[in-house]
């Protein structure tokens, strides 16, 4: 059985990435861990106080925190009736990053999923400050990050966005293979920028995605760069129907100067399609 994880601040948003999970894989059933760190209450609540009152405030957070992670259960069950998932909540204190790195290494799990914005996030904002950090500071395990205003399609077109300076096999990374064959879905190859401008090395690992991808439903896609990388790829997604895009980060990858773009943080009318981030240990 899948093991998934779903960090939860109990937010709307939040929310809609376990519906939304529930859906994906409505006839597989998982194995999904609820997960609620209340560490930053802890040190909002405990600065000023003495430490006998602070270990009365943790355990009321641990209580608050149970009791709406049962009520998170109870409601994900009346949405989904027919789906046989199963569930489990988990309540810290302890740090969100490192405890998602904790369990993703003890617990096996096989997906990370969360909303692309928290219950403090304001409305222009296309991902909060933590769904960020995690996405930096993930290890070993893939992260579905799903917006709050999404209905759910089935995924049958999947971007995945590449600068053909490294290489990795797609037909290798799990999380996207399994939802190709479910789904019969098509792979979009996209490049921001034309294929005559690549290098040697660029055009050989264009070549290995060829090779790589004969056995699937595949189309290359060179777009030109208009303002910047990501306003152009999510007018690509808008363009071409995309209902999952996919890319792959490590330290030297796309994705990191991805973030760097201000832009980013501001395109929230484009926050409708989530984005599946494969993290690569080098």
């Amino acid at each position: 059985m899948k093991k998934v994880l779903i960090p939860t601040d109990f937010s709307e948003n939040a929310y809609a990435a376990l519906l939304y999970i529930t859906k994906l894989y409505r006839d597989e059933p998982l194995q999904i861990t609820l997960l609620h760190s209340f560490g930053e209450e802890v040190g909002k609540l405990t600065s000023r106080v003495d430490i006998g009152r602070s270990e009365s405030i943790i355990e009321k957070l641990y209580r608050q925190s149970d009791e709406d992670g049962l009520a998170l259960v109870k409601q994900i069950k009346l949405d989904s009736p027919k789906i046989a998932h199963s569930y489990e909540v988990i309540s810290t204190p302890a740090a969100l990053s490192n405890t998602i790195n904790t369990l993703v290494a003890t617990e096996g799990m096989d997906l990370v999923v969360m909303g692309s914005k928290g219950r403090t996030s304001t409305e222009d904002i296309l991902m909060g400050s933590t769904t960020i950090k995690i996405t930096k500071s993930i290890e070993a395990c893939p992260l579905l990050i799903i917006p709050r205003n999404i209905d759910f399609v089935v995924p049958i077109n999947i971007a995945f966005a590449t600068d053909y300076k490294d290489f990795y096999p797609i037909s290798s990374l799990k999380p996207i293979v399994r939802l190709v064959r479910q789904y019969d879905s098509i792979i979009h190859l996209v490049h921001v920028g034309g294929e005559k401008e690549m290098d040697v090395a660029q055009k050989q690992n264009l070549e290995n995605f060829k090779n790589d991808l004969t056995e699937y439903d595949s189309e290359f896609h060179f777009i030109p760069k208009k303002e910047n990388i990501s306003k152009t790829l999510h007018t690509f997604i808008d363009g071409h129907n995309i209902d999952l895009f996919a890319l792959v980060y490590h330290k030297h990858a796309f994705l990191k100067q991805l973030f760097r773009e201000p832009v980013v943080n501001r395109v929230g009318k484009h926050a409708h399609v989530p984005t599946l981030v494969v993290p690569l240990s080098s």
